[in-house]
């Protein structure tokens, strides 16, 4: 879909927001690999650990959480034999990479893991649905897709947006588009710095967003610019080094974000927007903040 092409957003059927957020247990959370550059060893689980409840006790004031307990849906997987144990499966606790809810948002597509060492976390997922008797689906093309992490819906209206480039495969929004019938507006993400779309894109309301322009190419800051009224910039720094598109917002009111984003944090502030301030350093050594862990649905 080029920029000129773009549907008028009050032209697109409306949608409701996901308000409902998913988290899922750190127990087994370290850096025992490299799959994007911002991993690095010397995790303080400890502190991993304060950082994640804390952050799960904060949004039960703002939002509808729940919690998938890792552990808990090993013993029903586990006599498989086809998956993983937690322990072997440390960055389980992004699971937002897990899937997306669906247009109608009853049920989720999961994800098709780019990388050997998150190919079994979708199970999990799809485990935990399974138990709760909520739908899943999967992609019927061969392609890698990585959920949340790189498709997010539109706040308010049924448009997804779709990086694709260091983990998801283009082909995989041309099959999602086919087979539920919506608008998608792919971004070509320009560098491993931002393998995934919430590493520089995060949608706060309808007309609003947070971006890093540096991780798209000339079409796609185009794309961003006709489709939002008011686009929040951010330096390259402040993706890379404190995660501020990482930040997600709940009903378009309150932004949850990483503390250290001052002038992230001041800007939104200064537009009207609540923020609610949490620390997340420890899993900004995988590469991940607020987005990867809240899964929105």
């Amino acid at each position: 879909m080029e920029p000129d092409t773009l549907p008028p957003l009050d032209s697109l059927s409306g949608r409701s927001q996901d308000n409902s957020v998913l988290f899922a247990t750190p127990t087994h959370f370290s850096v025992d690999y490299r799959i994007n550059p911002y991993m690095v060893s010397g995790v303080d689980t400890d502190a991993a650990s304060d950082q994640w409840h804390d952050l799960v006790d904060r949004y039960e004031e703002i939002a509808d959480v729940t919690v998938m307990d890792v552990e808990a849906v090993w013993n029903d997987l586990k006599d498989s034999g086809e998956v993983a144990p937690p322990s072997e499966l440390p960055d389980i606790t992004f699971c937002s990479n897990h899937a997306l809810s669906l247009p109608n948002g009853d049920g989720f597509l999961l994800a098709e893991m780019a990388t050997e060492e998150r190919r079994d976390e979708p199970a999990y997922f799809r485990q935990w649905c399974e138990n709760r008797e909520i739908t899943t689906e999967t992609l019927q093309s061969d392609v890698t897709f990585e959920g949340c992490g790189d498709a997010r819906w539109h706040p308010g209206r049924q448009l997804l947006w779709g990086g694709y480039g260091p983990r998801t495969d283009l082909a995989a929004y041309r099959e999602i588009a086919d087979r539920f019938d919506i608008p998608i507006v792919p971004l070509e993400l320009t560098d491993e710095a931002y393998y995934h779309l919430d590493v520089c894109f995060s949608a706060i309301d309808e007309h609003t967003a947070v971006v890093c322009p540096d991780a798209f190419t000339e079409t796609g800051r185009e794309k961003l610019d006709r489709m939002f009224e008011t686009l929040i910039t951010v330096t390259p720094e402040a993706a890379q080094e404190h995660f501020a598109c990482n930040c997600h917002s709940i009903a378009g009111d309150v932004v949850v974000i990483e503390q250290s984003n001052r002038e992230t944090i001041t800007a939104l502030e200064s537009r009207g927007y609540d923020t609610l301030c949490v620390s997340t350093d420890e899993f900004m050594k995988a590469g991940g903040s607020v987005a990867c862990m809240a899964f929105p649905h």
